[in-house]
C-alpha cells in the first residue's frame, strides 16, 4: 500500500496521507479496518510518530479515519467528500491538492478564473472614492448594489433596483444565509448539483429530483414538494445546461404557487456560449417570489469574493441583514469598491470577447480528450465553464487521486451527485488558458493510462 510514498510531493506526512487516501478510495483498505497503531506504522515506515500522527490527523480531518477512543483507528470509509463531518466540495478539493505539487499542480476543480488577464481595463485609483463612513453597512456599499442592479437589468434582462439588493461575501456566504433563514426542512435539487449545496444546507436535507436536456424537472418540483427548491436555470454547473423559456415559465409558477421557494442562482447566467440568446430571462423576472443569488466569481475574479442576494419582495430582508450582520458586520468596502469598478467596465463588447475565448478554450479541451482520451464522454456545455465528463468507471474518486499524484486536480462526480447516479463523472474547468490545458490533459492522459493498468491487475466489484 505505501510503495513509493516517498516519492511523493510535499511534506512526508501528506505524503503518507495521500498514500492512505488512495488505499481506501481503491478499497485495499475497506470501511471498519483498524489501522495500524501509531508507533507500529511508524515503524513499519521508517518515521518519527509524529509524522504519522500528523498523517492521521489529516485524514480525521477529511472524514476518511476515525478515533475510537481506547479502540483504536479506523477507516470510516471511502473517501467520498461527502459526510455530514466535511462538506463536499471543499475536503475533496484540499486533499487531492495537498496529494499534487502545489508548485506545478494544475486545479481544474474550480470552475473560475484563475487568473487576472482577462479582467476589464479600470482605474482603480477610483474605487477608493466610492468608500465613505466606517464600511460596517450590511446591506453593501451603495457603489456596488447600484452596479449590481445595473448589471442585472442591462445584461441578465432583470430590472433591479439597488434596494432589492444585499450584499454578500460570494455566492456560497448568500446561500448560508439563506439556509439560516429560510430553514427548510428539504432542499429540492437537480441531480447532479451545485457541489457547494450540501455544505451550506445539509446533505441528509438535499433531494434529488429528475433532469433532463432541459434542466430541472418542473412537474417533479411539483409532485415532490418542498421548501426550498434550488435551480441553475442558465449554465447548470455541473452539466452547462441552459433551460428553455417554457420550463422556467413553469418552474416560476410553481414559485407564484407560494408553497415551494425558489432560490435562482445566477453565477454563471452571464456565461452563455452558444444554443440561443446570451441573456435569456431569469425566473426572478418571471414572478417576484423567486429569489435570486449571484457573484463576480465566475465572471471576474473568485478571489474578490463579492455576491449578492436579489430579493423580489421584502418578507425576509430583515432577517438575512440581521444574519449578516452577526455573522460578519459587512463584507469588505475594499473587495466591493473594486468589485463595482469591474463590473461597471463590463460592457457588451467585453462580454462578446470573453465569451468568444471561453468558447475556444472549452472546443479546445473538448478537441484534446477526444484525441488523447477517448474512452471519455465529455458532454459539450452550452453555459459554464466546465466540462461534464463520463469516464468508463463505476466511481471516479480513486481515478482524481491518480491525477492528483499527477499534478492535475479534478473534481469527482461524487462531489455533485445526490443520489448516486453520477459517481462515474468529473467536473474539469475549461476557464485556464489554452497552453495549461493542454498539459493538463497529457498529465491525465499517462494517470488515465497508470489508472486503467490498476484497475485491471485489481478488478473491484462496485
Amino acid at each position: 500500500m505505501f510503495d513509493g510514498w516517498q516519492q511523493r510531493p510535499g511534506p512526508r506526512y501528506q505524503r503518507l496521507a495521500g498514500a492512505v487516501a488512495e488505499a481506501v478510495a481503491s478499497r485495499a483498505l475497506q470501511p471498519g479496518t483498524r489501522v495500524p497503531a501509531e508507533r507500529i506504522l511508524a515503524s513499519a515506515v521508517g518515521v518519527s510518530r509524529g509524522t504519522v500522527v500528523a498523517c492521521f490527523d489529516e485524514l480525521v480531518q477529511a472524514g476518511v479515519l476515525r478515533r475510537r477512543q481506547g479502540s483504536g483507528t479506523y477507516v470510516v470509509g471511502r473517501p467520498s467528500w461527502a459526510s455530514s463531518v466535511a462538506p463536499a466540495s471543499s475536503v475533496a478539493g484540499l486533499l487531492l491538492r495537498r496529494m499534487a505539487d502545489d508548485r506545478s499542480a494544475i486545479d481544474l476543480s474550480v470552475s473560475a478564473p484563475s487568473d487576472l488577464r482577462h479582467l476589464p481595463e479600470v482605474d482603480l485609483g477610483l474605487a477608493w472614492s466610492t468608500l465613505d463612513g466606517h464600511g460596517l453597512d450590511p446591506r453593501g456599499l451603495p457603489a456596488l448594489r447600484a452596479e449590481v442592479a445595473r448589471h442585472l437589468g442591462t445584461h441578465q434582462r432583470l430590472p433591479t433596483s439597488p434596494e432589492q439588493i444585499v450584499i454578500t461575501g460570494g455566492a456560497q456566504e448568500a446561500l448560508w444565509l439563506l439556509a439560516r433563514v429560510l430553514r427548510p426542512s428539504r432542499v429540492l435539487a437537480s441531480c447532479p448539483t451545485y457541489p457547494g449545496l450540501p455544505s451550506v444546507f445539509g446533505g441528509d436535507t438535499i433531494t434529488g429530483v429528475p433532469a433532463d436536456a432541459a434542466g430541472t424537472d418542473a412537474n417533479a418540483l411539483a409532485r415532490r414538494g418542498g421548501s426550498v427548491a434550488f435551480v441553475m436555470p442558465t449554465g447548470h454547473n455541473p452539466t452547462g445546461l441552459i433551460m428553455p423559456s417554457l420550463r422556467r415559465q413553469a418552474i416560476a409558477a410553481i414559485a407564484d404557487a407560494g408553497r415551494t421557494i425558489v432560490i435562482e442562482d445566477l453565477a454563471l447566467a452571464d456565461l452563455v456560449l452558444e444554443g440561443g440568446p446570451v441573456n435569456p430571462q431569469p425566473l426572478a423576472a418571471l414572478s417576484s417570489e423567486v429569489i435570486a443569488i449571484g457573484s463576480v466569481s465566475k465572471l471576474l475574479w473568485g478571489g474578490l469574493r463579492a455576491g449578492w442576494i436579489r430579493l423580489g419582495e421584502d418578507r425576509f430582508r430583515g432577517e438575512i441583514l440581521a444574519r449578516k450582520a452577526a455573522l460578519n458586520l459587512a463584507t469588505s468596502s475594499v473587495t466591493q469598491a473594486v468589485a463595482a469598478q469591474l463590473l461597471a467596465a463590463v460592457d457588451e463588447d467585453w462580454l462578446t470577447a470573453h465569451r468568444t475565448a471561453l468558447a475556444k478554450r472549452r472546443d479546445h479541451l473538448c478537441s484534446l480528450i477526444e484525441e488523447q482520451l477517448p474512452a471519455w464522454r465529455p458532454a459539450r456545455p452550452a453555459a459554464g465553464l466546465s466540462l461534464w465528463i463520463r469516464l468508463p468507471v463505476a466511481d471516479a474518486e480513486a481515478f482524481a487521486a491518480v491525477a492528483a499524484r499527477y499534478g492535475v486536480v479534478v473534481s469527482a462526480g461524487g462531489t455533485a451527485c445526490v443520489d448516486g447516479r453520477h459517481r462515474g463523472y468529473v467536473r474539469l474547468s475549461f476557464a485556464e488558458q489554452l497552453d495549461v490545458l493542454s498539459l493538463a490533459v497529457e498529465r491525465l492522459a499517462a494517470a488515465w493510462e497508470i489508472h486503467t493498468q490498476t484497475l485491471a491487475a485489481s478488478p473491484v466489484t462496485e
